[in-house]
């Protein structure tokens, strides 16, 4: 087994994307585990779009996220709907924001969450376009736990018992989310800046 790393621009655009399916490819032999980032710059945008909906409109921002998936998407010959219930979730949030006008790093952190659970969908998915089995996970869902420092999260103990156990399970190759986990009571955190190589290394150790 090996743990390949793709940072945000390895996955900042279709030809990029292309590479590292690839390169994912002509490793499979080794039962590769991919960690990705969100689309290069995507995690300032998403920050950006949160704290000018608290100011009143993110409409501008949201648009430049949605038309960057979008793009990379249509370049990949693949649907937008494999993204469209998450910009329906974020497009929610940030709804909410603008009524409330407050954000939090708990809110933060949720809005963060969307690059990687993006960008992990549109790998997988050019994985089994190139006929190599794969599946996106978000990491809370193979056991990725953490303590509630929201913008600074550690992983539990049982963080890596609870990847390990799951990852060996599994008979695709799968393209988690980096940056990102969830509390023992289901609430999204991250990592910090970075996060993603942190997110990385926490696997390969498990």
């Amino acid at each position: 087994m090996i743990v390949m790393k793709f940072g945000g621009t390895s996955v900042g655009g279709a030809e990029q994307i292309k590479s590292v399916a690839d390169i994912v490819k002509s490793y499979i032999t080794k039962k590769p585990v991919v960690v990705v980032s969100a689309v290069t710059k995507i995690t300032d945008k998403l920050i950006e779009a949160a704290n000018a909906s608290s100011q009143g409109n993110a409409d501008e921002t949201l648009s430049s996220i949605k038309k960057i998936h979008y793009e990379i998407l249509e370049r990949l010959g693949l649907n937008k709907s494999l993204i469209g219930k998450d910009i329906e979730e974020l497009s929610k949030i940030i709804s909410k924001i603008k009524i409330n006008k407050k954000v939090d790093n708990k809110i933060l952190d949720s809005i963060q969450s969307f690059g990687e659970r993006m960008s992990s969908k549109i790998v997988a998915a050019q994985l089994n376009k190139i006929n190599v089995k794969a599946q996106a996970f978000n990491a809370w869902d193979i056991g990725f736990v953490t303590t509630s420092d929201f913008g600074n999260a550690e992983p539990l103990e049982e963080a890596y018992s609870n990847l390990n156990n799951n990852i060996k399970k599994l008979n695709v190759v799968p393209v988690i989310t980096g940056f990102i986990g969830k509390t023992e009571n289901s609430e999204i955190t991250t990592l910090g800046r970075g996060g993603s190589d942190y997110s990385a290394a926490i696997i390969g150790s498990a």
